[in-house]
């Protein structure tokens, strides 16, 4: 049994705590509070919520079929090892799989590391070719639009709550964060601001889809609005995190408050005022159109990170509102929130709590032993926690599964020695992005309902790209079903101008099945699943060509079909968000595409961030 962690060093904040671990291990207990026996809600029974049974978040994801037979032992070699450098040209060979972003032979995926490395060892020095280290002049990130944000994230609210890696990890986080903003944004200081969120709309009355979300009746894009970004007089940053869509609305957080836009129309459908910035916000929405945000108990940008609300995107109302308990501690820097059925899961540095979305009902808290800490949450199908255990100094990672409702792991996987940061790609199935050895994302990995590993996938010096941060539910750029894990490569040279691939690895395996190019001057990533398709996104040329929405079969060989082409007309404003959003992917609902900023500035908002939002749907 690990041994109590030693106190935290100066300027340490302490750690969060844990859902219950089985019998034996290291863990925190999760206080449920007492509740009338009428009011304990075991599997089956009836929530206080909408009907239609408990609230389920959207998702596009497949559910997983039966489950596989276990993967056989793990080959000799180490996570963390860089594959050797590509061979070939692009496309596909006829030999076997060659070419950009392929493992190649010997070395790749499952080859034996160099004697002495294992899961954890220091990297090698990266190789040449594409997929590693940009020529001058190129943004250092992967797939061209979403970049992996640096260590320590890009500051509060997005990526940015603490994750694993000794000591000092979180102040190093912290303060990292604070530079990033200074290096993306060119600004330091104070801020006040005034909130002038006006839009521009095109009315666009006509239908959108013809199958339910998925396909447009017709695939021609026009321009449906823009949200302009609050004026910004002085000096400081001010995140922005959280963007959701419905089938009816598009809502998205701004200085205070959240303002909601009716996609059909492209007007102002509401606005939502809160007591200040929002700090966090889940990405998921219940069936029923309610998610979840932190937000500071004032307009100071130093108040504590201490309320929690649901409220439904549709109509801009709010369902509830609590203070989180205990939470002196829960700055910006490090929270987060995720929803999962009918319970919304917060974590901060020092704890978590958990409610239910339908009425704000406290279910579970995490109660501090000293011996474990919950590093943050994912939501979707299933509720799931990062939890570090141990002393600072020889800490243990663990990835449970926990019940939504009393906050118990009825699921566990043991992460490998040697891994610093764990966050979470899928909930259902289970994928990992790990760092080994390193505070950047060296693998992906896929996890069984057995608790074993079936496959990790390295990923080379961002040869292929998760676009992770380092909050537990952060990796933008990575989507996964029960066959295949889908990736981009990082941004390398085409034959005329910079461009990536999307690949699909195999989920049993980790073995690359299918590449589809994006094509010069564009880069592609995944959205999510949509109708048992991948639905992904191409951003505009430089030549003034509009983004696209494609759909690609799991077991179609990457063909795209196109979902959406946008209008050239709109290149520039399109091009100001898919290259220069640190965090946020875009969101597609019934036919719609949108974009967002999360990161602004005085200077930004004169400039590429002159506007929060934009929404793209069919003439």
């Amino acid at each position: 049994m690990s041994q109590p962690p030693p106190p935290p060093p100066p300027n340490q904040p302490p750690g969060g705590a844990s859902p219950d671990e089985p019998e034996g291990t290291p863990s925190l207990s999760k206080e449920t509070p007492a509740q009338p026996a009428s009011d304990q809600n075991g599997p089956g029974s009836p929530e206080q919520q909408t009907p239609g049974g408990p609230e389920q978040p959207a998702s596009g994801q497949q559910a997983p079929g039966q489950q596989p037979p276990p993967a056989p032992p793990q080959q000799p070699g180490g996570f963390g090892v860089p594959p050797q450098p590509p061979g070939g040209g692009y496309g596909y060979p006829q030999q076997p799989p060659g070419g950009y972003g392929y493992p190649q032979q010997p070395g790749g995926f499952g080859a034996p590391p160099p004697p002495g490395a294992g899961y954890g060892a220091p990297q090698q020095p990266p190789q040449a070719g594409y997929g590693y280290p940009q020529q001058p002049g190129q943004p250092p990130y992967g797939p061209g639009m979403y970049p992996t944000a640096p260590p320590g994230g890009y500051g509060p609210g997005g990526p940015g709550s603490p994750g694993g890696g000794g000591a000092n990890g979180k102040v190093i986080a912290i303060v990292a964060a604070a530079v990033a903003a200074v290096v993306v944004i060119g600004t330091v200081g104070f801020f006040l601001v005034n909130d002038d969120s006006t839009t521009v709309s095109k009315k666009n009355p006509g239908p959108t889809s013809e199958n339910g979300g998925g396909k447009p009746g017709d695939t021609t894009g026009e321009e449906l609005f823009k949200i302009k970004s609050p004026k910004i007089n002085d000096d400081r940053a001010v995140i922005t995190p959280g963007a959701w869509a419905t089938d009816d609305v598009f809502a998205k957080t701004t200085v205070n408050g959240i303002v909601g836009m009716d996609a059909k129309s492209g007007e102002k459908a509401w606005e939502l005022a809160l007591d200040g910035e929002v700090c966090a916000a889940s990405k998921h929405v219940t069936d029923s159109g309610r998610t979840a945000v932190i937000f500071r108990e004032n307009e100071s940008y130093r108040s504590d990170c201490s309320k929690t609300a649901v409220f439904d995107v549709d109509s801009g109302k709010k369902v509830w509102e609590k203070p989180l308990p205990g939470t002196g501690l829960a700055t910006s820097s490090g929270v987060s929130l995720t929803i999962s059925q009918n319970t919304v899961a917060a974590q901060w540095i020092g704890g978590s709590v958990a409610y239910k979305v339908s009425d704000g009902k406290q279910l579970w808290a995490s109660k501090e032993d000293g011996s474990c800490q919950d590093e943050g949450f994912a939501g979707g199908k299933e509720l799931m926690a990062v939890v570090k255990c141990g002393s600072y100094s020889d800490p243990t990672l663990k990835v449970q599964k926990v019940e939504p409702r009393t906050g118990k792991s009825k699921w566990e996987f043991d992460v490998p020695d040697g891994v610093e940061r764990v966050r979470i790609i899928s909930t259902d199935p289970v994928v990992l992005a790990v760092s080994a050895g390193t505070s950047t994302t060296t693998d992906v990995m896929t996890v069984g309902e057995d608790e074993k590993l079936k496959a990790k996938i390295s990923l080379g010096d961002r040869k292929y790209d998760p676009g992770c941060g380092i909050e537990v539910e952060s990796c933008a750029t990575a989507v996964a079903d029960k066959k295949y894990v889908y990736m981009p490569t990082g941004t390398h040279e085409g034959q005329t101008s910079s461009t990536n691939e999307l690949f699909a690895f195999d989920f049993e395996s980790g073995k690359p099945k299918w590449k589809s190019d994006a094509g010069e001057q564009r880069t592609i990533i995944p959205v999510r699943l949509l109708d048992g398709k991948v639905i992904a996104y191409k951003k505009p040329t430089y030549s003034g060509s509009g983004g696209q929405v494609v759909a690609l079969e799991p077991d179609g060989g990457g063909k795209q079909e196109v979902y959406l082409d946008n209008p050239g007309t709109s290149s520039r404003q399109e091009n100001n968000f898919a290259s220069l959003s640190m965090r946020e992917p875009p969101l597609y609902q019934n036919g719609r595409l949108f974009l967002h900023h999360t990161l602004l500035s005085r200077n930004s908002t004169r400039s590429y961030a002159e506007y929060l939002g934009i929404g793209f749907g069919p003439q």
